[in-house]
This record gives C-alpha cells, structure tokens and sequence, in this order.
C-alpha cells in the first residue's frame, strides 16, 4: 500500500497496524521514499538452524553434494 507523508503524519498508528499484515510505501510528492516493513522478533537466520547439531544429516542442503561423511570424520578426528 502506498500512502503519502502527510497522510502518514496525520495517522501514524493506522499505518503502524497496517504494516503488520503488508509493506506500506511512504510517498513524498508522488515518489516512493521510504517503507514501514513488519518487525521479525526472531531474526531470520536463527530460525533454520537447530539449537544443537547432532549429526550430518541435519546439515542436508549446507554441504556441498560431493562431500563424503567418512572424509568429514577423518579430518575432524586426525587433523
């Protein structure tokens, strides 16, 4: 949703909510300056990643597909 400055000055809490369910676009004399995006309270990149990491198979999609478990072991354990 698009919404000019002065509309926003005017009904700044309306926007607010609004910016819960979609991004709204803040105009300046009919030109997109800024937006009021949705505030995350968890960041995104602690979402995905397990609190502990108990095998390989949890890291599936984060290696690359030629590496072998058995390389894996060996390197951590001798090297």
């Amino acid at each position: 949703m698009q919404v000019a400055l002065s509309d926003l000055k005017v009904n700044v809490g309306k926007y607010v909510d609004l910016a819960e369910t979609e991004d709204v676009i803040i105009t300046k004399y009919g030109k997109p300056t800024a937006m009021i995006v949705r505030f995350d309270k968890q960041p995104w990149y602690s979402k995905k990643i397990p609190e502990r990491i108990t095998s390989i198979a949890q890291l599936f999609g984060t290696l690359p597909s030629d590496v072998d478990e058995d390389d894996i072991k060996f390197e951590r354990l001798f090297q």
